[in-house]
Order: structure tokens, then sequence, then C-alpha cells
């Protein structure tokens, strides 16, 4: 099960921002969330990124910029003998060049990214791949002036960018006391590592600590689903992904995502994509000139 974890700055680094790379068989770190902005960048890899109430594929050349306190990880589909996952990783305080900097005017734009950053921001394109290459550059760099010149680009080059998506239609970001962050994001992960199988509502209320119909109402409130809904809501973005990945039959994509009843399956991609599976796959691949 993924336990969640609270990551911050405080005592890691005496910068007022932290620069990792990364190299591992798999991206080791759980769902977590942090009060610091991350922007992350896949270097080598693939699998699924879980930003707030969403999931998408990731793989080489990706970039997200996640909000402070927002949920996320990013789950690898493991390659054997060699390595899975290599990344570069920048977090910051929004106050990291001081309490008021961003409360200039001249700083707006900086403002309405990390506000947009909420919502988990992933960026596409030609501009993704420079800011990438800006990232890369911090690592030839050991002057922290310098690091925080480049840390200033970076910024400047994300409030410009054009090509992006934005990945929750709404914030996720948790207004509620610590204990309730933690227990929402052991219940995240449970469904995050679990959502292809069978999941009940005692097996996640066993988790939240509490009983079902506490649960229950504890999940609706803080996130506004059922579980069910919840559960499948990731069931029907890995069938979307495994239609256009993979040769598989709906009725395969089906029960490989974790629903026992086809025709449940069917009904429910219609409501949610307005189409049937079939027709999902045919209209995406004529869209990518493979059909």
């Amino acid at each position: 099960m993924i336990k969640p974890t609270l990551e911050t700055l405080t005592g890691q680094s005496q910068s007022t921002f932290l620069y990792r790379l990364f190299e591992q068989d798999e991206f080791a770190s759980p769902y977590h969330f942090h009060p610091e902005y991350e922007l992350t960048a896949i270097l080598k890899g693939e699998g699924n990124r879980f930003v707030g109430n969403s999931m998408s594929p990731y793989k080489k050349g990706d970039l997200v910029l996640v909000g402070g306190n927002v949920p996320h990880c990013w789950k690898t589909t493991l390659r054997e003998g060699e390595i899975n996952a290599r990344s570069v990783v920048i977090q910051f305080d929004r106050a990291f060049l001081g309490t008021r900097f961003f409360e200039e005017q001249a700083a707006w734009k900086v403002i309405q990214l990390l506000d947009k950053s909420l919502h988990g921001i992933h960026f596409t394109g030609d501009e993704a791949s420079g800011i990438i290459n800006l990232m890369l550059s911090m690592a030839k760099v050991d002057e922290p002036f310098k690091r925080l010149i480049i840390l200033l680009q970076i910024l400047d080059k994300l409030t410009a960018a054009t090509s992006y998506e934005l990945l929750n239609a709404e914030a996720v970001i948790y207004h509620s006391p610590a204990i309730e962050h933690h227990r929402l994001n052991a219940i995240q992960g449970f469904i995050i590592d679990n959502f292809r199988d069978k999941i009940s509502l005692k097996q996640a209320a066993e988790v939240a600590r509490m009983t079902p119909n506490a649960f229950c109402k504890f999940y609706k409130k803080m996130t506004g689903k059922t579980l069910m809904e919840a559960v499948s809501n990731y069931r029907l973005h890995y069938a979307m992904q495994q239609l256009i990945s993979t040769h598989k039959n709906a009725t395969e994509v089906s029960l490989d995502s974790g629903f026992s009843d086809v025709a449940f399956f069917h009904k429910l991609f219609k409501q949610y994509t307005g189409k049937s599976p079939l027709i999902y796959r045919k209209e995406h691949l004529e869209g990518l000139g493979l059909e």
C-alpha cells in the first residue's frame, strides 16, 4: 500500500530551493504532498503520473509543475535489467525570494503561474524541451547565486509558455487539518495501488481507520466523490490509455482496467467520453494518422 509522506525543504538544504537529479530502477517517492512547488522533468522512463485527481501517462520529455500541498506521484512501468527512471526536480517555496517579492506588480505573471499550478500544469512541445535543458544546466553550476538566476529564467519561460494543459479542472489543495491530509493521502494511495483490483468500502475504511459510514462522509466531503466514483475514474483513464496504446479488444480492456461487468464499462465509458470504446480508439488513431 502507498503510504503518504510529507516532504519539506527545512533541514535538507541551506538554499531557498532544492535541485535534485534522480536515477533509479523506478521512481520511489510514494503518493505524497509538501508545501513547496515542484517542477519535475522526466529524462527517462514511462508509466502513469498521478497529480491531484488526475491520472495520465508520462514518458521522456514530460514536464509538470505541481503546486504546494497538491498530492502527486509517478508510477514507473518497469523494464527488467535497466534503469527505468531518470528525472530532474526543482522544489521551491513561494517565499524563496523573500515574503514580499511576489507581491510586486512586476512579478504578477509568476503569481498567476503559481496559482495555476494548484491544478497541476503539464507543459509540452519545444517550450518544454527548452525549459528541461535549462533545468539540466543547473547541474553544471556550483554557485547558489548562479543557480538562482537559472531558476528565475525557468520561471520566466514557464510564464511565457503557450503549450500546456491543466491536469485538474479544479485546483486540488486541502484547507483542512494535517491529520485529514494524511488520512486522505493514505486513501488515495491505496486507490492508486489497487484500482485495477476489487476494492471494497470496508478495505478503504480500514486504511483510513474509520467506520464505513464515517469514511463515506469524510471522503465525499474531501473529494466531492464517492469511493466508487473515484475508483471508476481511474479505471476509465486506464482503459482510455489501453485503447490507444494496445491492440486489446474492448472486453479485454474492460477486464484489465478493473471492470468485471463489461456492459457497465461500455455504459460508463460512453457517459464519460460521449463515444463507445471502439469509436474512441478509431478517432484517436485517425487523429494521429495511423488509420
